[in-house]
């Protein structure tokens, strides 16, 4: 009967407490075994196993383990040449420093003894350092065999460990994620090297892959987008995620699939910023993040959204940068974020327009055009057009220093858009088109027949001819002075009588116009003197001739 294939020792739960163990895996998912845990030490002259032990070997490592594992019968006579097997655990440690590559947003640093202190970009951490982040904050750590660990918002990360053994070159590093999310590249190198997450929830052993952690209440989620993880048990491959809690790991499952951001614009010149895209099939959220084009894993926006529709109320400045989206399913676990590089133009932003309002008509073929003063500007630039895509500007002008400009245009509709102007000729992008119409005033209707007004007991009737457009009103006008200064009576009317009821005796100056069903108002006609008779109730010296 063939004997049982023994276990290797990052395998064995007495010697590594975790719920999650990852590890390098080939194209089945299986585990590599233990020689990955060793330093193979090639022989030289006059080395012996009490010469090993001082050089390479922690004080309290003893060195007959190594005797025994190599089956060397005396230790003081090894072959020169040969390979010896020292495990890495016995080997001497020299701590090193990792290096803060970003730092954004509200990033601070705990050292032993010391205060908490705000962290930059280029520190030093060591063992012992704790990073934590605020909201729409994140750090980016890079440790000595490159591998690098991304801090995101409201995070906590630990340094326990941080160490490179002694005539091996490897890299040991433990960290302790206490809250927030962390993703991070394990780099493979030979040797091979010591990386481990631990978690209140699980603790990860790593070696060479890209993974992400997730502290969610008292769950956490994992998630392997290359090489390969051992939950336990199951072997966890590249694509899949499971959910730890401390009743135990669940079952390994398929990451959602990935956004398309093909469609996402790749100049985006409006504020706030917000992005849309295409539902996931079983998709229920989605984690959308921002980085720094320029800089290496500058992340600064991260926010989860229940719909494939992210925007954020603070926006970083102009620049280059790259979007991120990843689909979460019902139970939380993320897919593979799609990413799309876009820049950021929305700034000096369009000043506010004031007049023409859209959708005015103007009857008048000077055109007087306002806006709001924009803080930044030097100049501004305004483009009329009868066109909407401005392809053959009538108006094309950037000198214009002021807040207002005049010009005069003809019969149409015509479109009208602007951009503010730095004094350095930086130009921000442009607002809005909006659309007005120059339009002839509706014609006056027709002069009246000679007709004298028609008195009764309540005052004087007056009528006019009726206009030929349809739906037309009348705005008739009633001043004391011929320049209607004083107007004492203003009144649109549907129909082409007019009631002045017992006027006081004195002058007066009437007259009337057309208006239009749309708003438009025609010219008023010629207006007419009537004088009242303080000797008579009323007494027209002229007969009323209304000429709109």
């Amino acid at each position: 009967m063939p004997s049982r294939p023994q276990r290797p020792w990052w395998a064995c739960p007495g010697l590594v407490p975790a719920l999650v163990m990852v590890a390098l895996a080939g194209p089945a998912g299986a585990a590599t075994p233990g020689p990955l845990d060793m330093l193979w030490h090639r022989i030289e002259p006059g080395d012996t196993l009490v010469g090993l032990h001082q050089r390479l070997m922690e004080p309290t490592a003893d060195w007959r383990v190594v005797q025994r594992l190599n089956r060397i019968a005396d230790p003081r006579r090894l072959q020169p040449g040969s390979l010896l097997r020292i495990p890495l655990a016995m080997l001497r440690a020299a701590p090193v420093s990792a290096e803060v590559l970003h730092s954004h947003g509200e990033v601070f640093v705990e050292r032993p003894g010391a205060a908490r202190a705000p962290l930059a970009a280029a520190a030093q951490l060591s063992a012992g350092d704790i990073v934590t982040t605020g909201p729409q904050s994140s750090a980016s750590v890079r440790f000595l065999d490159g591998s690098r660990a991304l801090l995101g918002p409201g995070g906590r990360l630990r340094i326990t460990r941080h160490v490179q053994l002694q005539g091996s070159g490897t890299v040991d590093t433990t960290l302790q994620l206490d809250g927030g999310a962390l993703e991070t590249r394990v780099v493979p190198t030979q040797p091979a090297p010591r990386f481990e997450l631990r978690t209140p929830v699980a603790n990860l052993g790593v070696r060479g892959t890209e993974f992400r952690a997730r502290l969610d209440g008292s769950r956490l989620l994992a998630e392997v987008l290359q090489g390969g993880v051992a939950v336990g048990a199951t072997a966890l491959g590249s694509g899949f995620g499971t959910v730890a809690t401390a009743a135990g790991v669940a079952a390994p499952r398929a990451l959602p699939g990935t956004p398309d951001l093909s469609a996402t614009p790749a100049l985006v010149q409006r504020l706030p910023l917000q992005f849309g895209f295409d539902p996931v099939a079983g998709a229920v959220r989605y984690r959308v993040q921002v980085f720094d084009a320029a800089g290496d894993d500058v992340l600064l926006l991260d926010s989860l959204f229940d719909s494939p529709q992210a925007a954020w109320p603070d926006t970083p400045p102009d620049g280059r940068y790259e979007l991120r989206a990843r689909a979460a399913d019902a139970g939380g676990l993320e897919g593979r974020a799609a990413t799309r590089a876009f820049t950021l133009k929305a700034r000096p932003e369009p000043p506010f327009q004031l007049s023409p309002r859209a959708g005015a008509k103007l009857l008048e073929a000077a055109v007087a055009f306002a806006w709001s003063g924009h803080p930044e500007a030097a100049r501004y630039r305004l483009q009329v057009a009868a066109a909407p895509d401005f392809s053959s500007p009538q108006v094309d002008r950037s000198d214009i220093a002021g807040t207002e400009f005049g010009t005069t245009l003809p019969l149409g509709t015509w479109y009208w858009r602007l951009a503010t102007v730095r004094a350095s000729g930086d130009t921000g992008p442009w607002g809005d088109a909006a659309s007005f119409e120059r339009a002839d005033p509706p014609p006056p209707p027709p002069a009246p027949p000679v007709e004298p007004p028609a008195a009764n007991d309540a005052g004087l009737v007056m009528r006019w001819a009726a206009s030929p457009l349809p739906g037309a009103r009348y705005q008739v006008q009633v001043a004391r002075d011929a320049g209607f200064s004083q107007v004492l009576r203003d009144e649109t009317v549907g129909t082409t009588e007019w009631l002045l009821p017992s006027p006081e005796p004195g002058v007066y100056h009437l007259r009337v116009r057309t208006v239009a069903p749309d708003g438009r108002a025609g010219g008023f006609g010629a207006a007419q003197r009537v004088e009242v008779a303080a000797t008579h109730w009323w007494l027209w010296l002229l007969p009323l001739l209304l000429l709109p």
